[in-house]
């Protein structure tokens, strides 16, 4: 029997999934390297409504970054105990050598598990930012490995663990297959406007009469509810009747409630990749209201235009702000009106911006070929004896 992996994702964002689901399929069929490989989703969605309530109340945000570190100790089991038994049930099931998180507060509940049942598994902490990872190490500053997204932010991750730096690795993250999919299809013309056709008219019946197939249909998305912070913007491009609006509010009712009956809005709710990753390629530009790692990567996938920012999470999404500009991927403007003309001159000249593309698809090609050699790194950690990091 080969060295049990288990990898780990819970209900907190699209992006925690992903991670999950691209690190588990790079590990299958490395039986040659005696990997057996197990997947455990934790559908418990405290950490995603909280999400969803801070949305609502942007200084709560700021209050909690500033003071993440501190709040996670004294609030340590409240974080972990909606884990606790769906943790203990799959570790009787898989008895794993070896626990990849994808969120730090599953690393947290898996790390409190085995200190207390004297458990022997290896815990992996994946860090899906990119930037300094200080918070993360912090939240569970026992693990045996640590996973990170490219070589500056492993070189910020050694001030915090500058003599181990050989158990910190970078690891590559693939888009979710629907939208390397999608972009394939795109690319030949292959019926993606019959397809989004018939999948809009299902969601809005009588109100697919008001979308015009002479004007450019702009789509808005966000995580957990932020998209309400570009409600301004959107309003203002509706009221200037030259586009079709896609608001992908996802589990913000509030939200849609007011932007639904404006004309030529429309509010699509929770809807799953592949459906996610047809819109995407439907449209003619795309405003993000956060920028995460997995939106970002989703959309360079998809290939079909620059990458516009109109807000982002102060904080965490700041190093993702930098890759815009250092990629040359595309544009952050928080200025409404200056929005809306970056945006018109784009589809104005979308040929112009061709560059924009092709550097899109460079960095996702280099994505994936690290995804590819994700599987090396958990070998060398399953070979590698030596103790838990210690911060």
């Amino acid at each position: 029997m080969g060295k049990r992996v288990l990898v780990t994702g819970v209900a907190a964002g699209g992006g925690h999934v992903t991670v999950m689901n691209s690190l588990y399929d790079s590990l299958l069929g490395h039986e040659d390297y005696g990997l057996e490989t197990h997947k455990f989703y934790s559908h418990q969605s405290i950490y995603d409504n909280l999400y969803r309530v801070i949305a609502f109340f942007p200084p709560l945000l700021e209050y909690i970054q500033a003071n993440s570190i501190k709040l996670v100790k004294w609030f340590k089991y409240l974080i972990i105990l909606p884990e606790l038994a769906g943790t203990l049930k799959i570790l009787k099931a898989t008895n794993p050598d070896v626990v990849i998180c994808s969120h730090p507060f599953q690393t947290l509940t898996f790390q409190t598990l085995r200190q207390r049942l004297h458990l022997p598994f290896k815990i992996v902490s994946c860090i899906c930012d990119y930037g300094d990872p200080q918070k993360y190490i912090s939240y569970a500053p026992v693990v045996d490995h640590y996973l990170v997204r490219d070589e500056k932010t492993r070189r910020l991750a050694l001030k915090y663990l500058p003599k181990q730096a050989q158990l910190i690795s970078t690891f590559g993250v693939e888009a979710e297959r629907a939208f390397e999919n999608y972009h394939h299809r795109a690319e030949k013309e292959t019926n993606i406007e019959r397809e989004f056709n018939a999948y809009f008219k299902t969601l809005f019946g009588a109100k697919t009469a008001e979308f015009d197939r002479t004007q450019p249909s702009v789509l808005f998305i966000g995580g957990s509810g932020w998209v309400r912070r570009s409600e301004e913007l959107i309003k203002l491009m509706a009221k200037s009747g030259k586009y079709n609006l896609l608001v992908v509010n996802g589990k913000d009712k509030a939200l849609r409630y007011q932007l639904a009956p404006l004309k030529r809005v429309f509010c699509f709710d929770f809807i799953n990749q592949d459906r996610l990753a047809l819109v995407e390629s439907f449209a003619d530009v795309a405003v993000l209201s956060t920028i995460a790692p997995a939106t970002l990567f989703e959309l360079l996938t998809i290939n079909k235009y620059p990458i516009f920012v109109h807000h982002f999470l102060a904080g965490n999404e700041e190093p993702h702000l930098e890759l815009l500009s250092e990629w040359k991927v595309g544009f952050y403007e928080p200025d409404d009106h200056k929005m809306q003309q970056l945006i018109d001159q784009y589809l104005n000249n979308p040929c112009a911006y061709q560059e924009y593309k092709e550097n899109g698809l460079k960095h996702c090609l280099e994505e994936k070929r690290k995804a590819q050699d994700n599987y090396k790194s958990i070998a060398k950690l399953l070979i590698n004896e030596s103790t838990p990091t210690r911060v």
